[in-house]
């Protein structure tokens, strides 16, 4: 075959294969033509105009939402100033959005003490604190107050700072302070070993801290803290219901003499040479907070006028703390409080409490010690003490297992 020929041969096939390509691209065009004019191709457009709208509103969503978060009023409560150890308090969250413009998907995260069990959040073992977010919605100047229940389950005084927004990952703080005392557990101890009598005017006598079962004043209301047996049911029965509440309890209120006086007194002191390790040394030391939490509640809601001292550090670098006879009950609480912040760490020498309150001429007055053990100094100054007509009894702290000591 010659050139010519195979020139012929290329030509045909190029005019044919062109031929195919034309007919190929204007079919394309003119499918898509028909795409173009199509209502698919309109709803697409709709579809993409809408989100191109969107996407600019969330835009300036987010740039005022941040803006707005700084105005947020956000703040912390304890339903309760103080509780005792393994009770249940509630905190309350409060969020106000102070504008018009809607915040959506708050998160307020702050850390929260383990010792205070939050009881919808499981902790971290691993971490020293719980992690905690709140979400909130927030529509126009809305107010939400949230609660959240918790166990206390450790003697301390807690305090909550501050909690977190984030604005476009910048964090933004929020000033929310909060403080809770967790007092010691009130371990009733066993006091049949003291000695009984009555103060009537001028004669003096000692009695424990258990009432006369004779000696009726009257009826009182049911507080916190009140032994079972002394409800009185019949007159608690004739109290009338309101609403569909039920009618609070009423009490015996016992005949309590004038001019009753306690004093509590714990010594932190270990002996040089004492077998007991640090962790044996708290928990006997926790326990002894223990029982003089339920000793200075019990003498106060039965009419004592109640001190405590003792030798240990506090929260403000004193090497002791005291509190002089009173029967108030915000002398309760003030005595409760400095339980809650105590260190249980030997400070003073305990021989210089005693000392003090026989320079002071303390008489006439019931003196619980509680330690962990006595020793000539301190055995000198209770036969003092006792010369000056006061009647001293003291529990020694043994093993932290054992629940009641004798006299």
């Amino acid at each position: 075959m010659g050139l010519f020929s195979i020139n012929e041969a290329l030509s045909d096939h190029l005019a044919l294969f062109e031929s195919a390509a034309g007919t190929a691209v204007a079919d394309t065009l003119e499918k898509i033509g028909d795409f173009l004019t199509s209502p698919a191709f309109k709803a697409i457009l709709i579809v993409l105009g809408v989100l191109l709208v969107l996407f600019i509103l969330l835009k300036i969503y987010g740039a005022m939402r941040a803006s707005r978060l700084y105005r947020i009023e956000y703040e912390r409560t304890f339903t309760e100033t103080g509780v005792y150890e393994g009770e249940e308090v509630e905190m309350v969250e409060t969020i106000r959005n102070t504008g018009f413009f809607p915040l959506l998907m708050v998160d307020i995260e702050s850390y929260f003490f383990n010792e205070l069990d939050l009881h919808e959040y499981e902790p971290d073992p691993g971490s020293t604190m719980q992690y905690v977010i709140s979400r909130f919605n927030l529509w126009p100047y809305m107010q939400i107050k949230r609660h959240h229940k918790l166990t206390a389950k450790q003697r301390g005084h807690y305090k909550l700072q501050v909690a977190t927004i984030y604005a476009k990952k910048a964090p933004i703080p929020l000033e929310a302070p909060a403080e809770l005392y967790v007092y010691p557990k009130a371990i009733p101890l066993n006091l049949q070993n003291m000695a009984v009598g009555r103060m009537q005017g001028e004669f003096v006598s000692f009695r424990p801290l258990y009432t006369d079962p004779f000696s009726l004043a009257g009826i009182r209301d049911y507080r916190f803290g009140d032994p079972v047996s002394q409800i009185n049911f019949k007159a608690s029965a004739r109290v009338p219901m309101t609403g569909f509440n039920a009618s609070p309890l009423k009490v015996n209120a016992r005949d309590y003499c004038a001019s009753r006086r306690l004093m509590i007194y714990m010594d932190f002191h270990l002996a040089m040479g004492s077998k007991i390790d640090g962790k044996e040394y708290n928990r006997r030391a926790e326990r002894g907070l223990s029982f003089c939490a339920a000793l200075v509640r019990d003498a106060v809601y039965g009419g004592f006028a109640v001190g405590f001292a003792a030798n240990c550090k506090t929260m403000d670098g004193e090497m002791s703390t005291r509190f002089d006879c009173d029967s108030s009950n915000a002398h309760l609480v003030d005595i409760l409080k400095e339980m809650a912040k105590m260190n249980p760490t030997d400070g003073a020498s305990f021989a210089s409490l005693l000392e003090r309150d026989i320079r002071e001429g303390m008489r006439d007055t019931e003196i619980i010690i509680i330690s962990f053990g006595t020793h000539e100094e301190v055995l000198d100054r209770i036969d003092t003490l006792e010369q000056f007509g006061n009647s001293v009894q003291t529990i020694i702290l043994e093993d932290a297992g054992e629940d009641s000591y004798g006299g």
